[in-house]
């Protein structure tokens, strides 16, 4: 991860945000849903006591610690009656609430929730008479500004850490909420459910703005929120509510390099700690000289970006029009607050054979050590891009992080420099879906929220696409088993880009064919029921799946049956016939977990490897096959060493025979200041063909090209300049007797 002004990440999972400029003294009350936090001093007619003396607020000291009293409520009863918000303001009542200090929680009624987090007060764990969690929790409590004060202060900052989910009022007003989409749709925001099941509690840090602040008393209240009915813990602790910090220069983070609509796009996409302007540069590598970019560098506004869900802020940037065999250098930021270092990538060609690099699930942060899942993970992209420089995508099945909300495992995720250089593809896993951090840490191209839908407001959704020389790639969120929203974008997509592409490989995270720990899950049978018709009916080639961290290749299969009996397990290469396609499940990239094989012998699984060492696929694309070879990226003692094959597989099309044998080269070219796009089309064929040559620019047909001859045209682009496109050259001969067209596409650079 790179960040341009060094900075620690909290014992939580969030990383800090700073602003204002002063130091500020107030009254703060809490509210906590479903095992929380909830406590004031006593109320006054006035309202709650203040905690800090106006004395120690003025020498730049905490208002608010965790060593300071709190009223509390923790019966899961509404405590204004009404569903208001009456029980934030300073004129509650709530002399009758119990009184204590934090750290507030519970973990099924005891005070360890595990991981160093340690209740001082436990809360009521159950409704009572119910073995129903407490759904929310109230808190209160106070502190002193004076008016003199208060017209030096810009705000309040608090740093607070709560499981699962807390909003922060003061003086009636909210100032904050975490992971707290869900209470807007509640019946009765004081007695709801709110939140996601985040592991450990998260830390986040909150502004207290000066205009919500009163000279002499004020009021804080907290809403803490547990996530279900059963979930198992709560947690409740405000560390800090100080005067704010100056403030600093923002922090950039978590930068990433996605692929975009085609080769010749980029996708971009950002954190940074403050919500200042910020735009990427893009130039030439060559022009960049000891880090200081050209004048001629493009300047590029992001497309989409807001607040995310650990109180950062996020970019989304697309680099287009893109040259072939090109290396580009960029950065994020500004020349006002500042850029991030220069990281570069580079362009390959155009059309033409080329590689990827497939990992299952890293899922770093699930072995409960992230350092080691930290190595393991950046040990994989080190020996898999050393070992095939020239591949083009780092390819994910999903759970990139453990915890969806966790911004410690993303940066984890994001630390390796590759993800910076070589675009990166993501799929939406089970241990992804439950956060907005998913769609704010990524920027995947050809996006429909709607296809795939997230489930609510907080969490993650959305199939994509996108072609990359001759493969239509399309990815699926297969978190949503809305089966209908996802063959309809299927159909939509293949109708519209099928002929533009050679292969279709489909991708999602729940493995539909795997033999391990989910194989008979009831989620995994009905998925293995509803989808495979769609995918044979689309003509899907491929399907890259993860979920099951356990090695899996598929037989070839149509409509969820054996494609053909007399196939061998491990055959070295299959020929698929329309509607058969190839399931690859793949093991563990980070080495985080390992599922043990639970269906040696399932009728569907061709290769079963666990060896429990980390692996990763190099996939290699050519006109004729597709070939997926997988490898160990830690060795297995002395026999089977780093970069030892595990499985490997040819994948062909046993009706290539059909294919009528021509090429295309296009370029561009100038003559006297215009643009023009040429087309060669050769035929390899022993008999006539006839040709038609489409561009953006007009359409051109060839009656009876001989055989070893070429047709071939200029278009004029009437411009001069052209942005990237592509030709499509449709061929029609007769081989054996038989009508035979053939597609063929070629991609050509921008020019002028």
């Amino acid at each position: 991860m790179l960040k341009t002004t060094a900075s620690p990440t909290p014992v939580g999972h969030s990383r800090k945000h700073r602003s204002g400029r002063r130091r500020l003294a107030g009254l703060a009350l809490l509210s906590v849903v479903a095992g929380g936090l909830a406590a004031s001093l006593p109320a006054t007619a006035a309202g709650v006591q203040p905690v800090r003396a106006e004395a120690e607020a003025a020498a730049g000291e905490a208002f608010l610690t965790t060593a300071d009293a709190w009223k509390y409520s923790d019966d899961g009863t509404d405590p204004s009656g009404d569903g208001s918000l009456s029980w934030t303001t300073a004129g509650f009542d709530d002399s009758a609430w119990d009184e204590a200090v934090g750290p507030f929680g519970s973990k099924r009624g005891a005070a360890d929730l595990g991981g160093g987090f340690v209740a001082n007060t436990l809360l009521q764990y159950r409704l009572d008479g119910s073995e129903n969690t407490v759904p929310t929790y109230h808190l209160r409590t106070g502190f002193e500004v004076s008016e003199a004060q208060l017209a030096q202060l810009d705000s309040l900052t608090g740093t607070i850490t709560y499981d699962d989910a807390v909003r922060v009022y003061v003086n009636g007003t909210k100032v904050a909420g975490f992971v707290d989409g869900r209470v807007e749709q509640a019946a009765n925001q004081n007695v709801t459910y709110a939140g996601a099941s985040n592991g450990d509690p998260l830390t986040s840090t909150f502004t207290v703005p000066a205009d919500v602040l009163e000279p002499g008393a004020n009021t804080i209240a907290v809403a803490l929120y547990q996530d279900r009915e059963t979930s198992s813990d709560i947690y409740l602790d405000l560390a800090s509510l100080a005067p704010a910090e100056p403030a600093a220069e923002p922090e950039i983070a978590d930068i990433a390099l996605h692929v975009g609509a085609t080769q010749a796009e980029r996708n971009l996409t950002w954190y940074s700690t403050a919500d200042v302007p910020q735009v990427a540069q893009l130039a030439r590598a060559a022009d960049v000289v000891d880090g200081a970019f050209p004048v001629s560098a493009r300047t590029i506004e992001p497309t989409r970006g807001g607040e995310t869900t650990s109180g950062e802020f996020f970019r989304d940037v697309t680099f287009d029009g893109l040259e072939e065999n090109t290396e580009y250098a960029y950065r994020v930021g500004s020349a006002e607050t500042g850029w991030s270092d220069a990281h570069t990538f580079r362009t390959q060609d155009f059309s033409g054979d080329f590689s990827f690099l497939f990992f299952g699930d890293p899922q770093v942060g699930a072995s409960g050590n992230l350092a080691a899942d930290e190595a393991g993970w950046i040990d994989t992209l080190n020996v898999a891009t050393q070992t095939y420089p020239d591949a083009e995508l780092l390819f994910s099945a999903g759970d990139q992080v453990n915890t969806a909300s966790s911004e410690a495992e993303y940066d984890t995720f994001l630390k390796p420099e590759q993800v910076r250089s070589v675009p990166l593809v993501v799929t939406n896993g089970n241990h992804d879906v439950g956060s907005k951090a998913y769609e704010q840490h990524f920027n995947v191209p050809n996006e429909d929220l709607a296809s795939g839908a997230a489930s609510n407001g907080t969490s993650s959704g959305g199939d994509y696409w996108f072609l990359y020389k001759d493969v239509l790639f399309v990815n699926i969120n297969s978190n949503s088993r809305d089966y209908g929203s996802h063959n309809a974008f299927l159909e939509k997509v293949v109708a519209e880009q099928g002929d533009r592409a050679r292969w279709k490989v489909l991708a999602f995270h729940h493995s539909i064919y795997s033999v391990a720990a989910h194989t008979n899950d009831s989620d995994i049978i009905d998925r293995r029921a509803s989808m495979p018709a769609k995918i044979s009916e689309l003509g899907f080639d491929m399907v890259l799946m993860g979920h099951d961290h356990n090695y899996t290749r598929s037989y070839l299969i149509k409509d969820g049956e054996l494609a053909d009996p007399a196939e061998v397990a491990g055959q070295e290469r299959v020929e698929a016939e329309d509607g058969e396609a190839l399931y690859v499940t793949a093991n563990s990239a980070s080495g985080s977990k390992y599922y043990d094989t639970r269906a040696p012998e399932a009728w569907f699984a061709s290769v079963i490897n666990q060896e429990k060492v980390r692996n990763y696929s190099a996939i290699e694309v050519t006109d004729e096959t597709l070939t997926v070879r997988t490898l160990r990226s830690q060795a297995n003692g002395v026999a089977l060493p780093v970069n030892s094959v595990v499985d490997e597989v040819v994948l062909a099309r046993a009706d290539d025979a059909t294919e009528l044998d021509v090429s295309v080269d296009v370029s561009t070219r100038v003559l006297a200041g215009t643009q023009y796009v040429s087309t060669v089309v050769t035929n390899g064929e022993d008999a006539p063909v006839d040709v038609v040559v489409e561009t953006a620019y007009g359409t051109k047909s060839f009656a009876a090209v001989q055989p070893g001859r070429s047709a071939s045209v200029s278009m004029s682009s009437r411009a001069t300049s052209v942005p990237a496109g592509e030709v499509t050259v449709t061929v029609t001969g007769r081989i054996g007797g038989e009508t035979v067209t053939t597609t063929r596409t070629a991609s050509y650079p921008a020019a002028g």
